[in-house]
């Protein structure tokens, strides 16, 4: 039993329900009363009004990253936005009735997450209940800035997980900015939601419905089914033998460079992998059967092991729950963190290493049906104490975003830095256009900015030189230390 600052939660294994009541109860109409504005200079209280709603419990993984958000201090970093921009063209009010439309179909972008006595629900509001869309002038040099700011503006879940602001630079020239919270959104949804808004953009101009079929299935169904389904006794055994015997010398990240005190706050550093180490990194997937993410996954374990010397190391990476159709086109957050648990042995060769990251990431997704607060459990059950396991995150974002097609105009992703880290240190990957995009999110009030950046060029020395050594065989042990870390 843990407490949260409202009231007492359950989270044996996540459940999140009511003693006496079953996880795959049915959802049950609820009320939710607001008053309606007074009139200015009247100080009577506005008139209830009801609207109706249906509640559901949370979904686990809902359930994890609330549950995460309101043990830390401050505002929750489980922040993320997208931010497009529109130029040419530009409906204003196509591009406002194209997000209004989204949220209506989308159950998890008008619902409300609150803790009820001891239960975590999400209260699903009318399709009705749509926000309007927030709309600023600014000129392009303060758009970044801009950028920043929205996205480090705090989300109240109880009262709406999502907001959309539009910063019109020019008639011709303006920035769609979306911030989620993770409670509702993960990468894939997030893509789910660019996809619609063109297609909706498409359908306003063109004064026509939407050809697409509505979602199967809404994260408050889903929920009733998640929780119906038994937890599987093979995973909790497998996370509980592979995360026994953790100790202040397994590393998770690295050693705060800035003195304590700073406010939260997060910062990126940007840089590419040229041509030659990005045929490199796909020549030795090839040759080891396996993935980017298995290769960069091995050498940020590397770093960490180059930060302080240890070789018990921790890697968290995200693992997805998708793949069912009633699922891929769901506005959820259907990905968890899981820790993948490295050891570095003396005179152990970049291949070998390898190969283990290949294994665990393989043991994972084999036993991906746990939760952060499973994890947190098996933690204390086996007596190494309490720590946060996924502390340096590395992500692999696959190619194949959805392409923005808007009549009169022309549509460009930017990328929003996130608000508040989420993590010590996050690695992104990706390939735009052909290029290998590298992202390094850090937490800016424990690490500098001179800091940052040279982990960043410490991770690509590395990655270098653990490619060299294995295109000359890979028998060479590994030495971080090499790197001047």
């Amino acid at each position: 039993m843990s407490r949260s600052r409202e009231g007492s939660v359950r989270t044996d294994f996540g459940t999140g329900i009511r003693k006496g009541g079953p996880p795959g109860v049915l959802p049950r109409p609820a009320g939710e009363t607001r008053r309606r504005p007074s009139r200015a200079g009247d100080d009577s209280p506005g008139k209830a009004l009801t609207t109706p709603s249906w509640t559901y419990p949370m979904t686990l993984e809902q359930e994890s990253i609330w549950l995460d958000g309101r043990h830390g201090d401050g505002p929750s970093h489980h922040l993320e936005s997208f931010a497009l921009e529109l130029r040419g063209h530009v409906d204003r009010q196509a591009a406002a009735s194209a997000v209004a439309r989204i949220v209506a179909r989308h159950e998890a972008l008008r619902s409300r997450f609150v803790l009820d006595g001891d239960q975590l629900l999400q209260v699903v509001l009318p399709a009705r209940n749509v926000p309007e869309m927030a709309h600023h002038t600014c000129s392009p040099e303060q758009a970044a800035v801009k950028l920043r700011e929205l996205a480090r503006r705090p989300i109240d879940l109880a009262a709406s997980p999502m907001r959309a602001t539009l910063l019109e630079m020019s008639p011709e020239a303006m920035i769609l900015c979306v911030q989620f919270h993770r409670v509702v959104a993960d990468d894939w949804a997030m893509r789910t939601f660019m996809r619609e808004f063109a297609e909706h953009y498409r359908a306003c101009v063109e004064h026509r419905p939407l050809r697409s079929a509505p979602p199967s299935m809404q994260p408050g169904p889903y929920a009733i089914r998640q929780r119906s389904t038994p937890r599987d006794p093979a995973a909790l055994t497998y996370w509980l033998d592979n995360l026994r015997g953790l100790s202040p010398d397994t590393a998770t990240t690295i050693p705060p460079t800035l003195a304590p005190g700073a406010p939260p706050h997060c910062d990126r550093v940007a840089f590419a992998l040229d041509a030659a180490l990005a045929e490199n990194l796909r020549a030795a997937c090839r040759r080891l059967h396996t993935t980017p993410l298995v290769l960069l996954a091995a050498t940020t374990a590397l770093l960490l092991h180059a930060a302080g010397g240890a070789r018990d190391v921790i890697v968290g990476t995200p693992v997805s729950y998708r793949g069912a159709a009633d699922r891929d086109q769901m506005i959820a957050p259907l990905t968890r963190l899981l820790p993948l648990r490295l050891r570095l042995a003396p005179g152990q060769s970049y291949a070998d290493l390898v190969r283990q990251t290949k294994r665990k990431v393989h043991e994972a997704l084999v036993h991906r049906n746990v939760t952060q607060h499973d994890l947190v459990r098996l933690i204390r059950r086996s007596r190494s104490g309490a720590m946060r396991l996924c502390r340096t995150l590395i992500v692999v974002d696959e190619p194949g975003r959805p392409r923005i097609d808007l009549p009169g105009a022309t549509a460009r992703r930017l990328r929003v830095g996130p608000g508040l880290p989420w993590a010590d240190l996050s690695f992104t990957f990706v390939v735009d256009d052909g290029e290998h995009l590298g992202f390094l999110d850090y937490a800016a009030h424990l690490f500098s900015a001179t800091t940052a950046r040279h982990l960043a060029e410490t991770f690509r020395t590395l990655l270098t030189s653990s490619l060299g050594d294995l295109h000359g065989g890979g028998r060479q042990p590994v030495d971080p230390a090499r790197a001047d870390t």
